[in-house]
């Protein structure tokens, strides 16, 4: 299932304001040869080796509708032209994604900039969802050194995981989301 966005809607723009004066825009996705996924600032960066440019600091947007929007810092290559382009593979292997520019989001590898999230509204299975989706988060932010996760999460943390994935689960079947 994609989260991409399908179009500007009221509430992914509301969102967005909430982050960045700059509006939203769709960029083209096409991974890089030598791109990994999860490491946008370091795809951008050999990118920019290659063929010059430079990198545009922001935020993906994903949303669900009916339970979430979130924001992932992120970068895309903004090429001599000024064009954007997505040069990191996403799970889904979209085509695009929708970027925020953000220039006070600037990449700084000793400091870890958490998803935002909201609920798109005051639903019960909304609110709960995000709630949740952050106590994932959380668990897993304490485990960051620099950007990367270290692997081996105590086993009260991994009990705690597996009770708030399959919570989360069981919330996209409510709401009709296939994953």
């Amino acid at each position: 299932m994609s989260t991409v966005p399908k179009s500007l809607s009221g509430g992914i723009l509301e969102f967005c304001r909430e982050i960045s004066s700059e509006r939203p825009v769709f960029v083209r996705s096409k991974p890089s040869a030598d791109a990994q996924q999860s490491a946008c600032f370091d795809n951008v960066a050999r990118k920019i080796a290659r063929a010059g440019g430079e990198t545009a600091f922001g935020w993906a947007i994903w949303h669900v509708p009916g339970l979430y929007f979130e924001a992932e810092h992120h970068g895309v290559w903004r090429n001599r032209q000024g064009n954007l382009l997505d040069v990191s593979p996403q799970l889904g292997q979209v085509a695009k994604l929708l970027f925020l520019p953000d220039a006070n989001a600037v990449y700084e590898p000793k400091r870890f900039r958490p998803n935002l999230l909201k609920p798109v509204d005051d639903s019960a299975l909304a609110v709960e969802f995000v709630a949740l989706a952050r106590q994932r988060n959380a668990i897993m932010d304490a485990y960051r050194t620099d950007e990367y996760v270290v692997a081996m999460l105590s086993g009260l943390d991994q009990a705690r995981l597996g009770e708030i994935e399959m919570s989360l689960k069981q919330l996209w079947a409510i709401a009709g989301v296939r994953i």
